[in-house]
């Protein structure tokens, strides 16, 4: 859930169990489950998306052979980021967006799904995800 949602609820108790729920609330607080990941970590997942999507189409593993059979459709880092990582992304954490992430383990629990997928069912060596900051350019121009 977002802090927004969790906020929500408890602001739609009645008088005195508001302020209950706030102070619990509070006490338990872990501030690690509401933070979005940074623009690094956003630069990294976009750069791994790109490393895949050359990947695949190095293997000769265009979009027609791993997801649509009718027409022969080259991978870019969009596509990866939408019918690989997001459609995974969604059934393994029920969040629509990658904004929705946690910084510490989803992202990478999410590219280690897909990774495996690539790797059993299409002989795809394993790409680890960018992790070196200092090494990540961002991705705006391909981006748009």
């Amino acid at each position: 859930m977002s802090l927004r949602t969790d906020l929500e609820v408890i602001l739609k108790l009645d008088g005195w169990h508001t302020r209950d729920a706030l102070a619990k609330f509070v006490a338990n607080l872990d501030e690690s489950d509401y933070r979005q990941r940074t623009p690094a970590q956003n630069n990294a997942l976009h750069l791994g998306f790109k490393l895949i999507a050359n990947a695949l189409n190095e293997a000769g593993l265009d979009m027609r052979k791993v997801l649509k059979p009718e027409v022969e459709i080259p991978w870019t880092t969009l596509s990866v980021k939408d019918h690989l990582f997001r459609p995974v992304m969604k059934a393994m954490t029920s969040k629509e967006s990658t904004t929705e992430l946690a910084k510490l383990g989803e992202i990478e629990g999410v590219w280690d799904t897909v990774m495996r997928f690539l790797g059993q069912n299409h002989g795809l060596d394993y790409i680890p995800f960018p992790s070196n900051a200092d090494n990540i350019a961002p991705l705006k121009s391909e981006l748009g």
